[in-house]
């Protein structure tokens, strides 16, 4: 497989894409993933039957990129008082405090269910908004980290797959990837967000890629082999992005 990032202009908007190419592959799938465009076709596809299928869909990649877009520009947090966030497959409600001090100090008390966040008094409400995404956005890459650290091996050895290492960034259009040739895992922050059963998918479907590179049927039933109801979950996934952003 090879596959190229780039951004496709369609009439006023400048839309990310990635383009993926498979050897054996038969046919072209143009979906979104979040805001981002994803195009997987044949390798020997030309440059010019390319464009000719892009032209033949543009007016419909316009309409639900913007809808896309309109949906997550409602769904960015502001961090008031009563506003909700999933963690750990449950919605939490933001408490916000304004205090004297100058510092920052989120907490997530989860008896309440409450996400407390103490800020100073004397910032602008961008400069609020910047500090708070930034600090969260750190505390959710720390306790996805230990969350993976628990789940990873339990799944390595029920598996039988072995992995080199494994990292946590700060990905909004994949919950993970594996890098097959080091045999390195790569999750999102986000996953710190998502019910156990929906992680336990994604660090399986990430570590049956090192077996299978691809998306190929022999990859999904490996995957199945250990999460039966894969598919119900990807669903849910897909369902569910919307909130399942920072």
């Amino acid at each position: 497989m090879a596959y190229a990032r780039n951004y496709l202009e369609i009439k006023d908007k400048k839309i990310p894409v990635i383009v993926r190419k498979y050897k054996n592959s038969d046919k072209i799938k143009i979906y979104f993933k979040l805001n981002i465009l994803n195009i997987s076709m044949p390798r020997m596809v030309s440059k010019r039957d390319f464009e000719n299928i892009i032209k033949e869909n543009e007016d419909l990649i316009y309409k639900q990129y913007n809808e896309i877009i309109k949906t997550e520009n409602s769904n960015i947090k502001h961090w008031y008082t009563g506003e909700k966030i999933l963690y750990q497959g449950e919605f939490y409600e933001v408490e916000l405090n304004k205090i004297k001090e100058d510092r920052l100090q989120i907490s997530i008390q989860e008896e309440e269910k409450k996400i407390l966040i103490n800020i100073s008094q004397n910032l602008s409400e961008e400069q609020k908004k910047q500090y708070i995404d930034i600090n969260l956005k750190k505390l959710f890459k720390r306790n996805t980290q230990v969350l993976i650290g628990e789940r990873l091996p339990f799944w390595s050895k029920k598996t039988n797959i072995n992995y080199s290492d494994f990292k946590v960034g700060d990905s909004t259009s994949q919950f993970g990837s594996c890098n097959v040739n080091k045999k390195e895992l790569h999750f999102s922050n986000r996953l710190i967000m998502l019910p156990e059963d929906k992680v336990d998918a994604i660090i399986v479907h990430e570590l049956c890629h090192i077996k299978y590179a691809n998306h190929s049927q022999e990859f999904y039933n490996l995957v199945k082999k250990f999460i039966p109801n894969y598919e119900e979950i990807d669903k849910w996934l897909k369902q569910n992005a919307r909130e399942i952003i920072i």
